[in-house]
Order: structure tokens, then C-alpha cells, then sequence
């Protein structure tokens, strides 16, 4: 197991409390590892140094450099596959990726999406001065940036190129080869819009080797800190990696005078490792330490299964307090009625939003997640003053769970759980990690795809299908600080049944 870049706070915390550890699945016992400090201390071996000069002379960087496709093969099981010596990326059969407008001038404008060469023109964002936004997109997509709200008053055209072409922007005061006539247009600018401007400027520039370097354009801006939470390692397929838990799963329902909500704040929320769990007595009687394997499905986004990380008890909470219906959660089923029965039970479209604070159930599922990405708890709520003392923020940086119902012939196509930060926010806090949490399984399609993993064997999609209780983990930034494109995913299309699953979105290194 290796880990990257945490603060000294996470270091402290994940020393004092040993909850990670590389055991055998059967072991309840928790357990240090000897390497566990060295681990959290050591970079990833893929973050290479870069020098660049955009023009405040040579500088050095830290920035992500993918591994030959070949080390991802390095297990016995995936060697006696037909995979040649020398591994090559295949190019995935969808091409599509995430698409980066800037608008670099002192005026709003509206970026408009165009169906076709002479077609109609379809607004996709007004774009603040000096803003950008993003959206996926596919080779010669065209685009425009015009007059606000005026299709017809066209400031800029642009077409999307190949893949790492990610970004697009409009600057109606550079003039290329002519510098003194740039400065001249930049005169009409306030020191506050010239700043701005000027740090566009160097995001662009930094992209140009940032690309030379690594194949991917930046998509953060200049220059984005590296990730202060840690991140699995994904270094082949079917790695696994382990983490014990004290909060062991849920096997009786509560009754509902005990299922009160839990206080917001205080310092009361804080469990030391050797308290007794919230409600103990309604856990697996068992276990005094959950295991939870980590497998890697994808080395490109850095993707993992954990099988039964909710209890079917877990489950049918999360869908009574969310407003759903009860699911037949296994193949043999639970309830009255058949499987196929409940599938049945439909509705078009359906999200709700569960926080942590409603049930000592839920606070135990995120108490979970936090160890399994290896995390303080008190990141993942409202903080008191004294907790992480060295992130002023005290806000979670989770968004609350989400859950979300897909029926038939409902889908989300491939998108990016990132988001692109403003400008002038030195922090660029934005989306670190998607826990998906599958709540049904069953169902005729559904899967959790990854259209553009890297791998030498298939252009097709890696696809996850829902099992109950699953999670999967994958990150959407990379080690250096920088968004992952790779991290397209989508919820492929439902043929036939109804699909029930949670996301827990955690920020770094701030939630905006």
C-alpha cells in the first residue's frame, strides 16, 4: 500500500488511530503496519519533475506521468491472458472528453453549442468576465462565443480538435506575434481585471508543456496544490488493498426512538479508537472490526470495488429515510413479492438528499467511508474550532448523500464529476473522490461504465454491475492536483427493472 502527500494532521491522526492495515481478509484483530509511516510519507512514483518557463524564468513542478500500459499486467491471474509482452494502450472506441471554454475578456458573453455547420446555435453558458466552464464533448463539436444572448453576434468560432485539446477560450486582446499591440488593448483594463487576465495567461502557458510532459492538457489552474487528502494506489489490475474499520455493519433495524437524529456539532461527535460504536448492540455481534478490501478495476482512472460495504439492514434504511421504496435486495428476496415483482415498483425519475446528521446509522456510514479513503471523520461534518486546526474551513467536505433512481430506459451518459474553479480562488477546492453505493442489483443494464480506462486488451468500456451493498471509489483528480479526464463514467442505460444507488462526493482540499 502506498499513500501520497498527506498533511501532517492526517499523518498524526492515521498513526494514532491504526486503522489501516495489510492484513488477511479473515483477521478481526487490527493490527499496525511497520511500513504504514514510510508509506504515507513517500510520493507516487509517477509524479515526475518538470521545469517550464512562462516567463518568470526556469521553474520546477511535480506533475503526473501515466506508466506504461504494460505495468498494469503484473498479477498471475492476468499474465496467462493473451496480452503481448509489450503492452499498448488501445485506443477506446468513444472518444469524447471534457471540454474547457475561458472567456478572457472584461465582458460577459454566451458560450452557444452549434448541432451542425449553418445549424442552430444552442446556449450552453453565460460566461461572467474573465470566467470559464466546462462540458464533454467529441471532436468537431463547434462552439461559439458571442454577444450575450445574441447568436448571431459571433466573437470567436471554435472547433473541437483531437483529444488533448481540452482547451478553448476567447482573448480580444492578444495579438499574436505583436506583443506591444497586446499591451496597448490591455490598457483599457482595471488592475483587478489585468491580474485576472494575466493569471488565464499563465494557466495557458503552463498547459503547453504541462501537455509536452504528460499527454493531457491542465484542466485546473495555475498552479493548483496537490491533493491533501490521500489516494489508493492503483498500480495493475486486481491490486488489492485492505483497511479495517471500527464501524462494523448494521444487522437489526434500531427501533425508530433510537434512530433520532444526531447533533450537528460538538465535540461530542468524536468517537477515540477504543469507545464502543453508536447503537453497538444492533451490529454484527461478531465483529469488533470490519475489513474491507479495496480491488482495483481500473488503473486509469483510478478505480475500486468494495463488495459488501453496506449491510442489507444499512441498505433498507438509507431507502426508508430517503422517501424510496423497499427493494427485494437480494436474488432470493426479502418482503412480500417477488424480485421481478418489486422491479416493477417504479418511478420515472427520483433523487433525494440524505445528510449525515439524520439517523446514528447514517453518521456510522460515513464514519466508514472516511476510513475507507482514509480520512478523519470530523472532514466529513460541521467542525469545531480545535478540530483540524490547520484547515480553516470547518464546513464537511462532503456534499450529503444523494440518492438517485433510474428506470427504464433512464441513463446519464459519460460526464465528469468535476467541476472547474474561478479564477481567482487560490484553493481551487473541487470534487476528490465519487463513492458510489449500489443499493439493488438485478436490473437489465444499469452498469457504472468507464469508457476511456486505459488498457492494453479492448476498446470497449469498463463496465460495473450493481451488486447490493457494493461501493465503488474512484478519484477524479490526480496526484499532482490536476483534474483526471480519464475519470468519464456514466450510468449506462436500464433495459429492463429499476436501478437504486447513493453518491458520496468528498472535496479537496476545500468544498466550495
Amino acid at each position: 500500500m502506498m499513500l501520497y502527500n498527506p498533511t501532517m494532521a492526517t499523518l498524526s491522526w492515521l498513526l494514532a488511530l491504526c486503522v489501516v492495515v495489510l492484513v488477511s481478509a479473515d483477521n478481526d484483530d487490527p493490527e499496525c503496519s511497520h511500513s504504514l509511516a514510510n508509506s504515507l510519507t513517500e510520493l507516487d512514483p509517477n509524479l515526475k519533475e518538470m521545469t517550464y518557463d512562462i516567463g518568470n524564468g526556469p521553474e520546477t513542478t511535480l506533475v503526473y506521468v501515466d506508466p506504461p500500459v504494460a505495468s498494469y499486467y503484473q498479477i498471475p491471474e492476468l499474465q496467462n491472458m493473451e496480452v503481448p509482452t509489450e503492452v499498448q494502450p488501445v485506443r477506446p472506441k468513444f472518444n469524447g472528453f471534457q471540454g474547457k471554454f475561458i472567456n478572457l475578456s472584461a465582458k460577459p458573453v454566451t458560450l452557444y453549442w452549434e448541432d451542425r455547420a449553418g445549424g442552430t446555435k444552442h446556449p450552453m453558458r453565460q460566461h461572467k468576465p474573465f470566467s470559464s466552464s466546462g462540458t464533454a464533448t467529441f471532436p468537431s463539436h463547434r462552439f461559439y462565443f458571442c454577444e450575450p444572448n445574441q447568436p448571431d453576434a459571433v466573437l470567436k468560432f471554435m472547433k473541437v480538435g483531437q483529444y488533448p485539446e481540452n482547451l478553448y477560450f476567447y482573448d480580444p486582446y492578444f495579438v499574436e506575434g505583436d506583443p506591444a499591440e497586446t499591451e496597448r488593448n490591455l490598457k483599457v483594463l482595471s488592475d483587478a481585471e489585468r491580474e485576472r487576465y494575466d493569471k488565464w495567461r499563465l494557466t495557458l502557458a503552463f498547459n503547453e508543456f504541462y501537455v509536452n510532459a504528460t499527454g493531457r492538457s491542465y484542466l485546473a489552474n495555475y498552479l493548483r496544490p496537490r491533493p491533501r487528502h490521500p489516494m489508493w494506489r492503483a498500480d495493475y489490475f486486481g491490486q488489492e488493498h485492505w483497511v479495517t474499520t471500527k464501524e462494523t455493519q448494521f444487522v437489526q433495524m434500531p427501533p425508530s426512538e433510537e434512530l433520532e437524529d444526531v447533533p450537528k456539532t460538538g465535540t461530542g461527535r468524536k468517537l477515540a479508537h477504543d469507545q464502543p460504536r453508536l447503537l453497538a448492540e444492533y451490529r454484527d455481534p461478531n465483529k469488533t472490526i470490519l475489513n474491507m478490501t479495496l480491488k482495483v478495476l481500473s488503473c486509469s482512472p483510478r478505480a475500486f470495488e468494495i463488495s459488501n460495504f453496506l449491510s442489507p439492514t444499512e441498505v433498507q434504511h438509507i431507502l426508508d429515510v430517503a422517501g424510496g421504496h423497499k427493494l427485494s435486495l437480494s436474488k432470493t428476496g426479502d418482503g412480500p413479492g417477488s424480485e421481478k415483482d418489486d422491479s416493477r415498483r417504479t418511478r420515472t425519475s427520483f433523487n433525494s438528499w440524505v445528510s449525515r446528521e439524520t439517523s446514528p446509522i447514517m453518521d456510522a456510514i460515513y464514519r466508514r467511508a472516511a476510513d475507507l479513503q482514509l480520512v478523519d471523520e470530523a472532514l466529513m461534518r460541521h467542525r469545531t474550532s480545535e478540530e483540524v486546526p490547520d484547515l480553516a474551513s470547518k464546513r464537511p467536505l462532503t456534499e450529503q448523500l444523494q440518492l438517485v433512481h433510474y428506470g427504464p430506459g433512464q441513463e446519464y451518459t459519460a460526464h465528469h464529476d468535476f467541476g472547474f474553479a474561478h479564477v481567482d480562488q487560490a484553493q481551487q477546492g473541487a470534487r476528490f473522490s465519487t463513492l458510489l453505493l449500489y443499493l439493488n442489483e438485478g436490473m437489465d443494464g444499469g452498469e457504472t461504465s468507464f469508457p476511456r480506462y486505459v488498457n492494453g486488451e479492448t476498446f470497449h468500456k469498463l463496465k460495473v454491475k450493481p451488486e447490493v451493498g457494493k461501493a465503488i471509489l474512484f478519484y477524479s483528480q490526480l496526484p499532482d492536483g490536476n483534474m483526471d479526464d480519464f475519470s468519464h463514467h456514466a450510468a449506462e442505460p436500464i433495459r429492463e427493472g429499476e436501478k437504486w444507488l447513493m453518491n458520496l462526493w468528498f472535496w479537496d482540499p476545500v468544498y466550495s
